[in-house]
């Protein structure tokens, strides 16, 4: 083998897709402030989200440093005022890097890949979803924008940094018979920001590319 195509196969950082649980796995390990052992779950709380999931893992050299979790919204609706809705819209579900010293200045890179390289993945991936994305544009399946919620106590400045809009604060579910209480109203007052990334233009399956950004 070649010293070039073994420093092919060897890359210094680089980006992989895993199964969700691997990456719930590391918010537990790591202490992500919605995955932290409670009474409930003394081994660390679970990501659980209703619908469609997206692992991600960056890795230095083989390390683990940063993962990421791309999933459909919550909610139908994100934003009424700007047409931004479940099928037009990929949540930023988690974000999160280890705890390493190394790796303290590594989310906002891990951000900005994610919406020029990994939000695009999303499309094509979930059948039901490109249908319904299809219907309410009248045409292709398409992402206008990511969404992402910063922590409670938390200014959102990393978002904000890439270019990021925020359109609102809110709290959390406080739970009910069919419901549980959101793990964020336990974090500081319990107050998160939504953020949003519009694209420039549409990303749509039969390009899945982004509009230059300067």
């Amino acid at each position: 083998m070649s010293r070039q195509l073994a420093l092919r196969m060897s890359p210094v950082v680089a980006f992989y897709q895993v199964d969700v649980d691997e990456v719930a796995e590391l918010l537990i390990r790591w202490r992500h402030p919605l995955h932290l052992p409670s009474d409930e779950h003394p081994e660390g709380r679970p990501y659980k989200r209703p619908y469609g999931s997206l692992g991600f893992v960056m890795e230095d050299r083989g390390r683990v440093a940063a993962a990421v979790i791309l999933a459909s919204t919550v909610n139908t609706s994100v934003c009424k005022d700007r047409g931004l809705h479940r099928y037009n819209t990929v949540d930023l579900a988690r974000i999160a890097r280890s705890p390493d010293r190394r790796d303290e200045q590594c989310l906002r890179a891990v951000l900005r890949i994610t919406r020029l390289y990994l939000v695009p993945l999303w499309l094509g991936t979930y059948t039901g979803w490109d249908a319904r994305s299809a219907e309410k544009s009248s045409g292709q399946p398409r992402i206008e924008a990511v969404s992402s919620t910063s922590l409670p106590g938390t200014p959102g400045n990393l978002y904000r940094f890439d270019g990021w809009e925020k359109l609102r604060t809110s709290k959390g579910p406080m739970g009910g018979p069919r419901q549980k209480p959101s793990a964020a109203n336990e974090i500081a007052d319990g107050a998160r920001g939504l953020w949003v990334y519009r694209y420039p233009e549409p990303l749509t399956t039969t390009t899945k590319e982004i509009a230059h950004v300067g």
